[in-house]
Formats: structure tokens, sequence, C-alpha cells
């Protein structure tokens, strides 16, 4: 059986599993970016990549904190 080389191999996770992975990559650019500021070094692109993957996250995670904008918007509903 011989394997197209042009062809893309897809890898599927759960969103479980993306979150896991996406926490663990923040943990290990926290550790980079402190490591950088101790020796007194740039860490320009560590920190944009830190933020990206903190939107990432945060764009998949369940928004469980943030109840007062959901009762305002349920609210808002029955006000007009």
């Amino acid at each position: 059986m011989q394997v197209n080389d042009s062809s893309p191999i897809m890898l599927y996770m759960s969103k479980h599993e993306i979150i896991k992975s996406l926490r663990q990559e923040i943990k290990k650019m926290n550790r980079v970016i402190d490591m950088k500021i101790i020796q007194g070094l740039p860490y320009y692109n560590e920190s944009r990549r830190h933020k990206f993957l903190t939107l990432q996250l945060r764009r998949l995670s369940p928004s469980g904190g943030n109840w007062f904008g959901r009762s305002m918007s349920f609210v808002s509903m029955f006000m007009f």
C-alpha cells in the first residue's frame, strides 16, 4: 500500500483534548517566558504566541465565569 504524499494527514481531536493541549502549551510558554525574563532576553515572539494560545483557549472554553453578562442579555430580551 502506497501513501500519496500530496494528501494531508488529518488528525481529529475532541474539544476536551484540544483544550488540554492548549493549556499544556501555555504552561510551556510561561516557563520559556519566565526564563527569558530571568536571563534578560527579549521575549516578544513568545508573548505573541502566548496571547494567541490564550485567545484560542478562551474561544473554546465554556464561559462559566461570565454569568452577569449572560443574565443581562437574558433580562434585555424581556425589556423590549
